[in-house]
């Protein structure tokens, strides 16, 4: 690369002594270069006197060859650099369902703006089950799932904290009760997402019955939260789910806090800690920077 550079340098200033301070080096070391290359190249490719030096019709040939891979060269050591800052690359990105509708968008839109020329897979929604396989096993870079969960060299940052509520029919006798110990929903027909597909809402479901002392009896599960909001309206059963469900203003649904010791969900992101995609840094940063806006 020294080599071609000299001597383009030296075809376009038409001067050894030019070249030399263009390129920032003595006029000897120039010389040899060019020496070595003609005679790498078996050719002589400038035509030299004590006042000027010229291409010869083979130097000129061999330049207008050159420029065009060289500038090839540059470019390619331009995009590199730009895909070790993060600039350009593809992210690989999953998400959970309605959890994530807050927290996606916002993320997506202000990191399409910082990065536009980052390639984004967007996958989901899947169970935060689902997402956290998936980030383990490496098909993707980060995860916007429920927190915590858990495996090795998972990390994670909490967007949010949810509070969970139970949602009655609005003609069920606890609907309106100012008080609802949870040991009054024990023998209770529930409604709830499916236990076997990996279900971060529905494992805390259970593990809050489970804390009132008592197995929760589902009568009818689904993976659509306003699925579930129809079947509790229905009269089917009761749910437990984050409060911030009650957002979808189903007609018939009432939902009521649970005690203030009963336990929260976190949504946020999570990585694995030796993720080397430097697009992934790039959008941890744009992560904290919501955080703190």
């Amino acid at each position: 690369m020294r080599h071609l550079r000299s001597f383009v340098a030296v075809a376009e200033e038409s001067s050894f002594s030019r070249a030399a301070l263009r390129l920032h080096i003595a006029q000897p070391p120039l010389s040899r270069r060019i020496r070595e290359l003609e005679a790498e190249l078996n050719l002589k490719l400038f035509s030299r006197n004590t006042r000027s030096v010229s291409l010869t019709e083979a130097g000129r040939v061999y330049l207008e060859h050159i420029r065009p891979m060289l500038e090839s060269l540059d470019r390619a050591a331009e995009a590199a650099l730009r895909a070790e800052r993060g600039e350009t690359g593809r992210l690989r990105l999953g998400y959970t369902g309605r959890a994530s509708q807050e927290h996606l968008p916002g993320l997506l839109n202000r990191f399409r703006r910082a990065f536009p020329d980052v390639s984004l897979d967007i996958r989901g929604p899947y169970p935060s089950g689902t997402l956290r396989l998936e980030l383990l096993e490496r098909r993707l870079d980060a995860v916007l799932c429920f927190l915590p969960i858990s495996g090795p060299g998972i990390l994670s940052q909490v967007f949010t904290e949810s509070k969970f509520a139970v949602a009655f029919p609005e003609s069920h006798r606890h609907a309106h009760a100012r008080q609802l110990p949870l040991a009054a929903l024990r023998n209770e027909p529930f409604v709830a997402y499916p236990s076997g597909k990996l279900f971060h809402l529905r494992q805390a479901m259970d593990q809050i019955c489970m804390d009132a002392g008592f197995v929760p009896h589902v009568v009818r599960e689904s993976e659509a939260s306003q699925t579930l909001l129809c079947l509790i309206a229905a009269g089917v059963g009761i749910g437990i789910m984050p409060q911030e469900i009650k957002a979808l203003a189903v007609e018939g649904v009432v939902f009521r806090s649970l005690p203030r010791s009963a336990r929260r969900i976190q949504h946020g992101l999570a990585w694995l800690h030796d993720n080397s995609n430097p697009v992934l840094r790039k959008l941890l940063r744009v992560a904290r920077e919501m955080q703190g806006a």
